[in-house]
């Protein structure tokens, strides 16, 4: 089983418009999704055929709203009741664009973190892989997914890091290290203090070799948009490329990648399949128009145009 952990959650609403008026009415036929990135690995996994489990926090009317669109994707759940209300996500799809508004989410107590955290060492002991996917809420520290990293550790679970800033400064910092982590080139550069593009993979490659915040994780995969992937494994460096296509919904495309990476390393696969995978995932998604979700029947002419090299 994979355990998923989505600690800021959203009930994501899509809005498809031909055209955006500004400062009048647009008629709108919602989609509602049980949102956040874990949430978004949970409905993919499923779809690979893997048992899940979702967790994290959820609240309100809102939250159990939640639940029920999670138990519609026959999504298995076991989140922590908050006081706050889970947030809402709105996203507006027109014209070739895409805006957002995001709600920051509830405000998180003490009493209500420990009382998840308790639970997540609870079942973390029960499952063979966990991802953990995203932003923290309010009043929850930034080492929070440090902590959590750390008990999986001890449990002989690998983890799976999907987030950025303060969180994943944090993480790198601990001296338990998650399994994988996948920043894109934009987050590489930041903590690096660099400008790397896809054309200066050799000295990317050098620079995270000398910093020992990346020392000990196992695999340090940077996404790269349409220029695909690089990834470093065990002191070996891969890169993954593909045909490219034109994206129809790209939003949840690196959590679907990052379903991928979970399902083949769960499964004990060897490092071109895990690439190859995660890739095949993450475009997959970028075709169709849902989100968290892959266009299945399209999955071996994907799977097989995925190109893993070692540099």
């Amino acid at each position: 089983m994979i355990l998923t952990v989505t600690m800021n959650p959203a009930i994501d609403t899509a809005y498809h418009l031909d055209h955006l008026a500004i400062d009048d009415v647009n008629r709108v036929a919602p989609r509602k999704t049980a949102g956040g990135k874990g949430l978004n690995v949970s409905r993919v996994l499923r779809q690979l055929g893997d048992d899940v489990l979702a967790t994290g926090l959820s609240g309100g009317h809102m939250g159990a709203y939640m639940g029920e669109l999670m138990d519609g994707d026959g999504i298995a759940h076991d989140f922590t009741p908050i006081a706050g209300e889970t947030r809402v996500c709105i996203s507006i799809l027109h014209e070739g664009n895409q805006t957002e508004l995001l709600e920051s989410g509830p405000e998180v107590s003490a009493d209500e973190l420990a009382a998840f955290l308790d639970r997540f060492g609870e079942l973390v002991v029960k499952v063979d892989c966990v991802t953990i996917s995203g932003s923290l809420p309010k009043g929850v520290p930034a080492d929070c997914y440090a902590g959590m990293v750390a008990t999986a550790s001890a449990a002989g679970v690998p983890v799976l890091l999907d987030t950025s800033g303060a969180s994943l400064d944090a993480a790198l910092a601990a001296e338990a290290k998650p399994t994988l982590v996948k920043p894109n080139l934009t987050e590489i550069n930041d903590l690096l203090g660099t400008a790397f593009t896809p054309d200066d993979l050799p000295r990317l490659r050098e620079t995270l070799a000398a910093d020992a915040r990346f020392a000990g994780i196992p695999w340090v995969v940077v996404s790269m948009g349409a220029a695909g992937s690089v990834a470093f494994h065990e002191g070996r460096a891969y890169r993954a490329t593909s045909t490219p296509i034109e994206a129809v919904n790209a939003t949840g495309s690196g959590d679907s990648t990052i379903a991928g990476f979970a399902h083949a390393v769960a499964a004990g696969m060897g490092a071109e399949d895990v690439l190859r995978y995660g890739n095949t995932c993450g475009k997959l998604n970028a075709m169709d128009p849902r989100t968290g979700h892959l266009v299945m029947e399209k999955w071996d002419e994907v799977f097989n145009d995925i190109q893993v090299v070692e540099l």
